[in-house]
């Protein structure tokens, strides 16, 4: 019986963790449960191995949120486009914030993971993890956040492994503009008259 394994494109982290594998594999201990059928069965072994390496080395350390737009809930309208260094997004009880989400292993390469998303107060804001597979505008992964009411909400994106490593932005919900004035008809009172001496 034939063993079969698909080849992954070739990177420094795959070499560094094939390497690291067949040291481990070569030892005392290892070498006579690595070669106990055949050659062919300690290879697949030891890229077994090097896979467990591999995902090790590509652990997911950083969660970074960017603003990208402001819309308009019902047309979907850009209402503004963010500048960058705002410490809190701000928008009113008519409008979403779009994100961009990169996630990034210690190296700053990026990394597939399996987020989540949450808003501290879905009564003021809510959030929609959208994936890149899904068709987003952007191509990558992406956070909506989406106005209820006024007041301020924290949304997170988080690894669903490990929720200590996360991205998070501030948001505030304000009234919206208005939409309309209505005038009622006026009334009309009698004003008392006072003679002019």
């Amino acid at each position: 019986m034939t063993e079969s394994f698909d080849l992954q494109p070739y990177d420094e982290t795959s070499e560094v963790a094939l390497k690291a594998a067949a040291d481990v594999m070569a030892g005392a201990r290892f070498a006579q449960i690595a070669c106990a059928s055949s050659d062919q069965a300690a290879a697949f072994r030891v890229t077994e191995v090097a896979d467990v390496f591999v995902q090790w080395l590509r652990r997911l350390r950083t969660v970074t949120l960017t603003l990208v737009a402001i819309e308009e809930i019902d047309t979907g309208e850009i209402a503004s486009t963010p500048t960058p260094g705002g410490t809190v997004t701000t928008i009113d009880t008519s409008q979403r914030a779009r994100y961009v989400i990169s996630a990034a292993d210690d190296r700053g390469f990026p990394v597939d993971a399996s987020l989540t998303a949450e808003s501290s107060d879905t009564a003021v804001a809510t959030v929609d993890l959208l994936e890149a597979t899904s068709g987003t505008a952007s191509g990558k992964d992406e956070l909506v956040v989406t106005a209820v009411a006024p007041g301020s909400a924290l949304v997170r994106v988080f690894d669903a492994v490990n929720p200590d490593i996360f991205g998070s932005d501030s948001v505030d919900v304000v009234a919206g503009g208005v939409a309309a004035v209505v005038l009622e008809a006026p009334s009309v009172e009698e004003q008392d008259v006072v003679p002019v001496p």
